[in-house]
């Protein structure tokens, strides 16, 4: 364990959270010379502070220890791939309290991950030019294409400016605890990854669940393959990947009406692995009206259990330091009227 890096870390997230050094302490039940001892990289936090540290600068235990909370630079940028669905369900389709588009932004934001194209058809990119013009007020940047195939493909050639890029390809909702660990891990520099989430054996027969098998290094492998790892569970596919830009290309592929979309299938054989989530995470496709009610009621109990509004965009933006507390307030006052505005507000009296 590097002390001195925590110690930055400790620091980053402290100023990113609005505490000064006192504040913190006096949340800990510490004096603020132990802080300022911990920041400056002179010793550690005992064991039992860590938990608290990371509930009060939102972050997780292992990224704490790890010092990585300033795991992201430019070389990621995000893809948002937009499908069209028979429902009609898209960006502006309102999930509770929130329009869907703002789970799926969250994911990027959640990383660190700034910049984030987005492909979709004219109703959907619309909506989100509407809703957040190009990204600025929220610390990001939004840039936006049509869904034909070759298009897009000029404008990720022409524009994209990274190394690695975050895929973002289907209308999931995920919610489970340290999300964000379990992203970052997925984000290997050096190799194509895909989420994937246990579900229990033997599923009623008219549930279709597409199910992976991996090997010890978590590489995917065909299901006859002597290398697959025998597991309680099946493990289904998140539609989100993280991929080395240079292999972009090979997930690439239209459909019959020549739109863009992501096929993994035509990197099945090739090097491709996965990141598993835990048990106890909820991993729903919103595909037709009834999804869009299962997920809606679950938002809405979790939210009435916790007292937090989960997904709320511009909160992540503002725990991520990507906003500052006044343009927060300007977010909460835009929605005063609202519950979810309410909310808003209730975080900047806060502090």
């Amino acid at each position: 364990m590097d002390v001195k890096k925590v110690g930055k870390a400790i620091a980053y997230l402290r100023k990113r959270a609005g505490f000064t050094q006192k504040n913190l302490a006096d949340r800990i039940g510490i004096s603020d010379k132990a802080v300022s001892k911990w920041e400056r990289g002179l010793g550690l936090p005992d064991i039992t502070y860590f938990g608290k540290l990371a509930i009060l600068l939102d972050t997780d235990i292992d990224s704490l220890l790890a010092g990585d909370v300033i795991h992201h630079d430019k070389d990621w940028n995000g893809l948002l791939v937009l499908p069209e669905n028979f429902y009609g369900i898209g960006a502006d389709t309102t999930i509770y309290d929130k329009p869907l588009v703002y789970f799926q932004l969250s994911y990027f934001l959640l990383v660190g991950v700034k910049a984030i194209f987005v492909v979709g058809n004219e109703r959907e990119l619309n909506f989100m030019l509407s809703e957040f013009g190009n990204g600025n007020k929220l610390g990001i940047n939004i840039f936006y294409c049509g869904s034909e195939l070759e298009s897009v493909r000029t404008h990720l050639n022409n524009n994209m400016n990274c190394n690695n890029v975050m895929v973002v390809y289907g209308r999931s909702f995920i919610y489970g605890v340290d999300q964000t660990r379990f992203f970052q891990k997925a984000m290997n520099k050096e190799r194509l990854t895909i989420l994937s989430l246990p579900k229990k054996l033997n599923v009623a027969s008219d549930e279709v669940v597409s199910s992976i098998s991996f090997n010890d290094n978590m590489k995917i492998v065909a299901l006859d393959s002597s290398e697959k790892v025998y597991t309680q569970y099946d493990y289904c596919e998140v539609p989100m990947l993280f991929c080395p830009r240079n292999r972009l290309n090979e997930i690439i592929c239209a459909t019959d009406k020549d739109q863009f979309s992501i096929d993994l299938n035509r990197c099945r054989n090739k090097r491709l692995y996965t990141e598993v989530l835990d048990r106890g995470y909820v991993e729903i496709s919103i595909d037709n009206p009834d999804d869009v009610v299962d997920v809606s009621n679950f938002v809405r109990m979790v939210q009435k259990a916790c007292g937090m509004n989960i997904y709320c965009i511009e909160e992540i933006a503002w725990r991520r330091g990507m906003i500052s507390l006044e343009e927060l307030e300007y977010f909460g006052n835009k929605k005063r009227d609202t519950e979810y505005g309410k909310y808003i507000l209730s975080l900047c009296a806060k502090y």
